[in-house]
């Protein structure tokens, strides 16, 4: 939301005070603290099977203070603009009242700023501790033709700068314009995180927001630094955003006209005329884009771990992003020649990389995505518009991006996500333990995904789907899991993979699958088929080596089986075995035995008797 005519010349009202040479202009009306509604819940995992872990914050009141900050910068920009004109005498530095707090304006100037200069311009807000650490509790904001630098002495301690931030408020260090270097030395690393003060603490809440860096349409440097625990909300105040000025859309209106600095004018001072009026727009126009080189530089408890949009030409090499509140590297829009390199971004909460739409040209390689809470790569590519729109936005797809000797591992979701675009290449790279290793859908096409090593995905290796998508999946090793290639009304040629170990289909096609190719495959494994085209429409499925597959013996192939002419007559045949056996064991339990009634003849008898006694009973 733009100040209004009356709010900024209420904010015009320059004071000038004595002592530091500081110029301090008041803006209380504008930044008087409003209470803020602190209920509210956040949306960005409720929708979906697995979107990721929720965030920890309060949506109604953070997005507030995104929209606060982006009315402070304005109001900054336009200040400094119009005081470098308008107040006789400003040279250097100045300082400006924002709302509680200031907010320490460097101007152009041939040498950087540094360290010695933040002590001298502002030495009430950049305080050193007795740790060592220093403490800045006022915002900076580096115009055009400025550079801060902050740079680590050469020794084993290197440089702590901690950002106040605590309930009642926050600060921030803005490039608008200028560059900012941040590097550490050969022995030791500059260290940047928030701090509050009255916890003697990191801040790890972002309810009432957070201290975050951003350079917004200049050049970021950034060396052997640790940059941590900052920022919240949105991706401009996410912790260590890179953004061209487009996204703050009152920066596209322009400097001040001529009426309004005649009536923001305090004693008579003079008028802007329209050719120095032009001259600024020409000169600001020069700082749209935003460029930056990263070099083994960690980043973690970001709310977004590191953001970019509108950029060229950024470099990421050698770095570590972790443990962000949503994403961990974001290439939001028009993002175009991004060269990431050996960078790893693991157990963030939602995706470790995200490519968005409007962004081309972007190489990852030698990267890890491991244990984030959704994806580990995620690359969108579909067109901002699909018909004529209010801005008139182009309606082609975006892509020319490469993913190749790179770790996908142990992620929620998908390892890589290819959702529209177009000349998309995943190569090389190792994907394990993910649900699906490579997903293409909503009509990505020229999709290339070859020479890598799938091992136990929990559902697909590789997933082609819907809405026209197409791949060419050729030359990859896929070891474990329930179905290896799956095709979907979609089409793929699927060649020359090697298939093992797999536990339901190896190559499984389902719908309108027309021109698709299943040729030259190696499958093994012990399912319930190797290639599954059933009720598939369109597909040429020719010689496949299928010599390694074992149909696993399944309750409908038992039931079919019985059923046979032949297996039926073993039944009748074991059946009559079965009754006789029966009967004749109930037959032997009736068959009485013949001398059941016959009795010894010695029980009927005293036994043996002498023939004396048998001849007296014949007399």
């Amino acid at each position: 939301m733009r100040p209004t005519r009356q709010g900024l010349l209420v904010t015009l009202a320059a004071v000038l005070l004595a002592g530091s040479g500081t110029l301090i202009l008041q803006a209380d009306k504008l930044f008087n603290q409003r209470p803020l509604d602190p209920v509210g819940r956040n949306e960005i995992a409720a929708n979906g099977n697995v979107q990721g872990e929720i965030y920890p914050g309060d949506p109604a009141r953070e997005a507030q203070l995104v929209q606060r900050e982006d009315e402070r910068l304005i109001y900054v920009r336009t200040v400094a603009s119009v005081a470098r004109w308008r107040v006789d005498g400003l040279e250097g530095a100045f300082r400006l009242r924002t709302g509680t707090t200031y907010t320490l304006i460097l101007p152009a100037r041939p040498e950087p700023y540094t360290l010695a200069d933040l002590e001298v311009l502002t030495p009430k807000g950049f305080v050193r501790q007795p740790d060592g650490a220093y403490v800045l509790s006022e915002s900076i904001v580096v115009l055009p033709g400025a550079n801060l630098s902050l740079l680590a002495p050469d020794s084993p301690e290197g440089l702590d700068i901690r950002l106040e931030s605590t309930r009642d408020h926050f600060v921030s260090i803005v490039a608008l314009g200028g560059s900012l270097t941040v590097a550490g030395s050969a022995t030791a690393d500059v260290r940047v995180t928030s701090w509050d003060s009255a916890e003697q603490a990191v801040d790890t809440s972002t309810a009432d927001g957070r201290a975050y860096i951003r350079v917004l349409g200049g050049h970021a440097s950034l060396t052997r630094a640790n940059i941590s625990n900052l920022g919240f909300w949105s991706g401009n105040t996410g912790g260590l955003s890179l953004t061209g000025t487009d996204d703050v859309g009152a920066f596209q209106s322009g400097p001040p006209t001529a009426e309004q600095a005649t009536e923001a004018a305090a004693g008579g001072a003079r008028v802007l005329p329209e050719d120095v009026l032009a001259a600024w727009a020409a000169r600001e126009q020069e700082y749209s884009v935003v460029t930056a080189g990263i070099d083994d530089v960690t980043i973690d408890g970001n709310a977004f771990g590191l953001f970019v949009s509108n950029a060229r030409d950024i470099i990421i090499e050698d770095s570590a992003i972790t443990g962000s509140l949503v994403d961990g590297l974001v290439l939001h829009r028009a993002v175009t020649d991004a060269q990431i390199t050996r960078t790893r971004s693991s157990d963030n909460a939602v995706d470790g990389f995200t490519v968005a739409s409007s962004t081309t040209r972007v190489l990852m390689e030698e990267v890890t995505a491991e244990r984030n809470g959704r994806n580990g790569i995620s690359f969108d590519g579909r067109p901002l518009a699909d018909g004529p729109n209010a801005v008139g936005t182009a309606v082609i797809p975006y892509g020319g991006n490469r993913v190749t000797e790179s770790s996908v591992v142990g992620n929620a979701r998908y390892g890589i996500e290819l959702s529209g675009g177009s000349n998309l290449d995943v190569e090389n790279n190792r994907i394990a333990a993910n649900e699906v290793g490579v997903v293409v859908n909503h009509g990505a096409s020229g999709v290339g995904i070859s020479r890598n090593e799938f091992r136990d995905q929990r559902l697909q290796a590789v997933a082609v789907r819907d809405a026209h998508a197409s791949a060419a999946v050729y030359r990859n090793t896929i070891t474990g899991g329930d179905t290896g290639i799956y095709v979907r009304n979609a089409r793929a040629d699927i060649t020359a993979n090697t298939l093992g170990s797999i536990a339901n289909h190896g190559i499984t096609l389902v719908g309108e699958v027309g021109g698709t190719i299943v040729a030259g495959n190696t499958v093994a494994g012990q399912g319930s088929a190797a290639i599954w085209a059933e009720g598939a429409a369109g597909a040429a499925v020719t010689e496949n080596n299928l010599l390694g597959w074992a149909p696993a013996y399944t309750v409908d192939k038992a039931v079919g089986s019985m059923f046979q002419p032949l297996s039926l007559v073993w039944i009748a045949l074991g059946g009559l075995l079965l009754l006789t056996a029966v009967v004749r064991k109930k037959r032997t339990a009736q068959i009485r035995s013949p001398y059941e009634e016959r009795v010894p003849l010695t029980t009927l008898s005293r036994g043996f008797v002498v023939p004396d006694d048998v001849a007296g009973l014949r007399q």
